[in-house]
């Protein structure tokens, strides 16, 4: 005998609806995959990959994917071609290809004072014996160019007819060629310190002994995530915001990741934690005034005047992340 069991149409309906609010609910709770690209080692690349590492991000509900580029340039030209919709790298690179017309905002700036030490080899101890040496940026017209334009100028030397400057990568090439002899001087962030001391070189000029704030190291965000997902962009913002938090709120997961990274003594992982802090902000809203002294220090842009910076800022994100924190 054959029995036939009879299931009301609301039970089926109930059963259905359940399933599908159980399937909306997963996938909902999966993060959405970002690319992000950033540039350089050490102090803010530093923080925004403890914050990537430690989950910060995906607890907001964005997975990201980091893809590392050699300069901030080239950082920028990423995020104008459209292969990742953000990316961190520095202020002056990102301002330069918005200068041009591309379509990306300033969301963050998470170091508005210059942090980077300008080093001599073993051997260099002032700033005259630099003079017919070789000088290392990253790439030419990049933000460690600018810098060491700068420093140049400032002991008392023009650059490229005092010094010749050769381009050779980012901090890590940098510091391998100094350490190596290859080159006689250049730019280190502060994550560099202790190869600094262990390995007899010169400070010959401590950019952070000035005063003037300059918008640094910012995170962009391309206008058409901004314009079409903007809840992936609060995601962003919240979870770096989150993660610069967690960097100085929790210093034991921070050293330790920092350890990791440079396979390095306690005592040199306390320097490098404590130099990053001095210019990490915790509050890292675009200011105007900061980024129109960035702005002002590039010699190709600080002669047009009628630009209006605040075109290239959107700081709401950040704004209402800080608000939630408070």
């Amino acid at each position: 005998m054959i029995r036939v069991t009879l299931v009301k149409p609301a039970s089926v309906f109930i059963c259905v609806t359940g399933s599908l609010l159980l399937l909306v609910t997963l996938a909902q709770a999966q993060p959405t995959p970002l690319k992000f690209v950033y540039s350089g080692t050490g102090g803010s690349t530093d923080v925004i990959k403890f914050s990537n590492e430690g989950g910060y991000f995906r607890k907001r509900g964005v997975d990201l994917t980091m893809i590392y580029v050699t300069s901030g340039v080239i950082t920028a030209q990423t995020v104008v071609s459209g292969t990742a919709a953000a990316a961190a790298g520095t202020i002056t690179d990102m301002l330069r290809a918005l200068a041009a017309g591309a379509a990306m905002k300033i969301t963050m700036v998470t170091t508005d004072r210059f942090d980077s030490l300008f080093v001599g080899r073993s051997g260099i101890t002032n700033a005259a014996e630099l003079r017919g040496k070789k000088v290392a940026v990253s790439r030419y017209g990049s933000f460690s160019d600018i810098q060491t334009r700068f420093v140049i100028r400032q002991l008392g030397m023009e650059p490229d007819r005092d010094v010749q400057i050769v381009q050779v990568g980012n901090t890590s090439a940098r510091a391998a060629a100094l350490v190596g002899g290859a080159i006689d001087g250049a730019l280190m962030s502060p994550s560099f310190i202790p190869v600094v001391q262990r390995n007899g070189l010169s400070v010959l000029y401590d950019l952070s002994t000035l005063q003037n704030r300059f918008a640094v190291i910012g995170l962009v965000v391309n206008n058409r995530l901004i314009d079409e997902q903007p809840h992936l962009v609060k995601a962003l913002v919240a979870g770096y915001t989150d993660g610069i938090r967690g960097w100085r709120n929790n210093p034991a997961s921070a050293k330790a990741y920092l350890k990791k990274s440079y396979k390095t003594s306690d005592a040199e992982v306390d320097t490098v934690y404590a130099e990053i802090n001095r210019f990490l902000l915790l509050e890292p809203s675009p200011n105007l005034e900061s980024i129109r002294n960035t702005w002002d220090s590039m010699p190709d842009l600080k002669g047009r005047k009628d630009i209006d910076l605040s075109k290239f800022v959107e700081s709401k994100f950040v704004d209402e992340a800080l608000r939630a924190l408070r």
